[in-house]
Parts: C-alpha cells; structure tokens; sequence
C-alpha cells in the first residue's frame, strides 16, 4: 500500500508540474494572462501535495490510529499560504473568462477568506474542527467565483462572450459539482468514515487528502493540457497578432482552429476574421482591397461550408464551436 501511494503522489506531483510549464508556455506564445492565472493553481497544488508528501515519508504524521483519526493540523500557516495562492487562481481564472478581473475583483474575495481562515488557525483549537472550517471556507470561497462567473454570464456578459462561455458550459457543471463533493468528503471523513476504517495505512495516507479535490485538479490538468496544446499548435502555424480587443484575442485564438474544420481558403479565412470583428461587406471589401462582389461571393462560400444561412448564425456557429 505504502509503495502505490508512493508512485500515486509523485504521478500527481508531475502532473501538476507539466500542466504548469504547459500552462506558462502557452502564455509566452499567446499572452493570454488566463494562463498564468492557471499555472498558478496548479503550482499551488504541486506545493500542497509536495508538503503531505513531506509529512508522510519524514514522519511527521502520527503512526497510531487513534492520533491520525483525530485530523491534527500540520503546517497551518504554510498552509493558509499556498491556499491563499490557488484561491486567487481560481478567482483569477474565472474573472478573466468573464474579462471582469481587476485587482480589488481579487482581492476582496480572497483577502475575506484568508482572514477567517487565520483566524480559524488561530482560535479554533480542536483540530479536526479546525481543518473542517479552513477548507471548508476554501470551498466556499471557489464556489463564489464560480456563482460570480455564473452571474456575470447571465446578466453582464455581451452576446459574442456569451457565446464564447457557453462552450465552457459542460467543463463547468463539472467542476462545481466536484467543489460540492470536495466538502462532502472532507465533512464524512473526518467526522464518520475514518474513525471506522482499521486499516492503519490506508487512513495514514487518506487523512491529509481529498480524493475528490484530486479527481478535480486531474480534471482540470486535462483542460488545461489540452488548451494549451491547441494555443501552441496554432502559434506553430502562425505567430500571434497584435489584437488589443478582448473580441480579437478571443476570435484569433480559435480562428485557425474553426477555419481548417470547415475547409476554409486563406482569403476566406481573412474575410471571416473580419466578419467576427463586425464589419459590413462594404467594409471587408475597402480592407481587403476587393471588389464587393468577390467580397459577397466568399462570404456565401463560407455560409456554405459552416452549414449557416446568415451572419448572426455564422457568429453562434463560430463561438459556440469547440
């Protein structure tokens, strides 16, 4: 048992260390400060991990049953630290989806839950109670960056952005309902499950973890890896623009995916980027230097080859795509 946790957390560990470096990378090729708002939850958990790992093979956790069930807080302020780190990631993440981040958006939230949990650290003396608060705040704290982004989406957000988010609707549903099972586990285990379970060994390494949270970062590195790969892939092909919009950083991103699915011509492609930015045929035909009618004859190309009938379809097809 002792050797599959062993190979388990330094797999994870890696993991969170490859999806970080995969994460800056795309930021380098892309500048999309989403990513770094991504490494930076990934590190964060790379560091949680690597401190449990430092508990169990130095031998800093308690080696009865009785202690371990008993939940005794170890580190807590170098924990509150690196959980400071993956709250601010999370809420960064999220504001930057919405492009509503600013600093106090951050630092209101975050700095709210870093308060209780010092305090919770700081008066609260049974142990286990004390752990329950900490990452149960911490849950909380992710789930209103969730409901913000929520909210955004359905009140604040255009209809280009709306969109956009859409597409993120599945990754969404199933991250908030691994938050909600995050602080189920944590509640059963620590005040049911684990005074129950005789095996000394598995409770040894069970009892600074949450197998849930785990499911979630891997849920998240896949995402994450895969999103990253699609920036870099595309970066390959062509070298990032200098977009200024949050329309044009957005549309760059997944045009040269969107266009090589439907067949789309090089000029094609450039009449469609214009599209996206709201111009009229008049318009696409005066920057592309064409006559209006070539200009009429590739939009229809491309109403054709995206299986639309008109530019409001053409726009949802575009953002909705994944």
């Amino acid at each position: 048992m002792n050797e599959i946790w062993f190979c388990y957390t330094m797999l994870f560990i890696l993991m969170c260390l490859f999806s970080a470096s995969m994460s800056l990378s795309a930021y380098f090729v892309s500048h999309r400060t989403t990513y770094l708002g991504i490494m930076a939850f990934f590190i964060a958990f790379c560091l949680e991990t690597s401190l449990i790992f430092l508990d169990e093979y130095s031998y800093l956790k308690p080696d009865t049953l009785a202690e371990i069930v008993t939940f005794p807080f170890l580190h807590p302020w170098i924990k509150l630290a690196f959980s400071t780190l993956f709250i601010m990631s999370v809420w960064w993440v999220v504001l930057e989806y919405v492009e509503r981040r600013t600093w106090l958006r951050i630092a209101v939230p975050c700095g709210a839950c870093v308060l209780v949990q010092a305090a919770v650290v700081v008066a609260v003396q049974d142990s286990r109670l004390s752990q329950w608060i900490f990452y149960g705040v911490r849950d909380l704290c992710v789930a209103s960056a969730l409901g913000y982004g929520f909210w955004t989406y359905r009140r604040g957000a255009d209809e280009t952005l709306r969109q956009h988010l859409l597409r993120m609707r599945k990754p969404f549903i199933a991250f908030a309902v691994l938050i909600a099972l995050v602080f189920a586990e944590d509640s059963l285990m620590m005040y049911y499950l684990a005074p129950q379970i005789t095996d000394l060994s598995f409770t040894y390494h069970l009892s600074e973890r949450n197998m849930c949270e785990n499911v979630a970062v891997i849920f998240c590195a896949v995402l994450a890896i895969r999103s990253a790969a699609d920036t870099l892939s595309i970066r390959f092909l062509e070298p990032p623009t200098g977009a200024t919009t949050k329309v044009q950083q957005r549309a760059h991103t997944q045009l040269a995916r969107y266009a090589d699915r439907h067949a789309l011509t090089p000029r094609e492609r450039d009449v469609l980027a214009l599209l996206l930015e709201g111009k009229d045929n008049q318009n696409i035909a005066s920057a592309l230097t064409l006559s209006l009618g070539t200009v009429k004859a590739h939009v229809h190309n491309i109403y054709r080859k995206a299986n639309v009938s008109s530019r409001q379809q053409l726009l949802q097809s575009f953002w909705k795509e994944d």
